[in-house]
Order: structure tokens, then sequence, then C-alpha cells
């Protein structure tokens, strides 16, 4: 399964109007065997929230930067175990939650299959040189490049531009209208547009952005080469 960093909910309690929850806060590359692991001695468990690292950091990385934005909402912290007071808990997710995708574990039993069906080539360090969309031809540098011009070009012939914002993630949004982009992590601007796009993609997710707004507005994904080169 895909890595995760985790907040698990090991106890709760109410003391005189006061609601009290431990959360242990953690990475995992098996998300099933970490939650027999821990109903093992308490069945009163609850998987609160997982988020996927981001492409430019590793697993141990994000949940170091998870940890620190948990101090800063969390009462007490013993290692791992954070605990939280009233709804400091829902304050603290919803920031993480604007740095890092968050995911669920139907999203993650679906991923092997999605990855299938949609038949995308490899990416995985490779760096674009030359994209190829809708019969125009950019040079680029990067995969936000890349990502950036595609959906320009995609948007640049089309009446509804709006139709875009209906892709987004189950807490993520991937394109906004202007005056939401701080919703984004790395947002940039669509060129011609009042949109921002988000860049904070791997090689092989910025592609698959691609084809999901071609497929969004009925474009051919034919009509889409890219060339690469190694990094």
């Amino acid at each position: 399964m895909t890595e995760v960093v985790y907040a698990i909910r090991i106890s709760h309690l109410e003391y005189s109007g006061l609601k009290i929850i431990d959360i242990k806060i953690g990475k995992s590359t098996n998300i099933d065997n970490t939650l027999r692991q821990y109903s093992r001695g308490n069945r009163d468990i609850k998987l609160l929230d997982m988020w996927i690292p981001n492409p430019d950091k590793n697993l141990s990385t994000t949940e170091r930067g998870v940890h620190e934005i948990a101090e800063r909402y969390a009462y007490d912290k013993q290692s791992e175990k954070f605990v939280f007071l009233q709804g400091a808990y829902q304050d603290f997710a919803e920031t993480v939650n604007k740095l890092l995708q968050n995911t669920n574990r139907k999203e993650l039993s679906e991923e092997p299959a999605l990855s299938e069906s949609t038949d995308v080539d490899d990416y995985t360090g490779m760096t674009p040189s030359v994209i190829k969309i809708l019969g125009e031809t950019y040079d680029v540098d990067t995969w936000a490049d890349a990502l950036t011009v595609a959906i320009a070009q995609i948007l640049r012939d089309v009446d509804d531009h709006e139709l875009i914002t209906e892709i987004e993630g189950r807490t993520r949004s991937y394109f906004v209208e202007e005056g939401r982009q701080s919703d984004l992590v790395k947002p940039r601007k669509i060129p011609d547009t009042d949109l921002y796009l988000e860049t904070n993609f791997s090689a092989n997710d910025s592609v698959r952005k691609i084809e999901q707004v071609m497929d969004k507005y009925g474009y051919d994904r034919a009509e889409l080469e890219i060339y690469t080169e190694e990094a």
C-alpha cells in the first residue's frame, strides 16, 4: 500500500464538559497492519486521517513536518502521542490538509487498479523537454511548466472555464478561481484565465491531471505527446 502519515484516535474522554482526545500520529507503509496492531489492545481506536507525502519529501520528513504542526495545536505531547482539547484536532487536520493530500483506505485500495486502467507511461526520474498538445508545441523545463502550458492550451478554445474546478480530490482542490489560490500548496496562474492550478505533483500525477482535464472537455488523449530526458 501507499506510504502515509496517519492520525489514529487511541482514546477519548469528556471531563466537566471538556473533550480530551489522545491521537497517535505516525508513519506507515501498510495502514491495515498498523490498525490491526493498535486494535489488539484497544477496540476504541479510530483512524481519523491519512496524508500522502508530497513528491519532493520522503515519509520520515513528512512525518516530522506533521509532528511540528501538531505541536502547535496539541495541549500535550508524549513521543508520537498528542493530546488535543475540544476542536483543536480539527483545526490541526485542516492545516495539514492545505499542505498534504488527504486520502482514505478506499482511495488507497483503488490506486493500483486506477494506474492499470489509465495506462499512463512511467515518467518517474524524467524531465520534460517538449510537450505537444492539441496541435501546438511548447518547450518546457519542469513538470509544473508542462502542466501549466497544457491546461492553458486546453482552456484556450473552450467557453466554460469553471468546469475544470470540478476536478478535485476528496479534501484537496486542484483548480481554483482567483482569490482562492491560498487553498493550493504551490499555486500557479493559468495564462489568459482567472484560474490557478496546483503544481505540487509528481511527474506521473502531472500527466494524469492533464489527461483528466482533456477528458473533462472531450479531447482525445492521443492529442497529447510529451518528450522527456533523464533528470
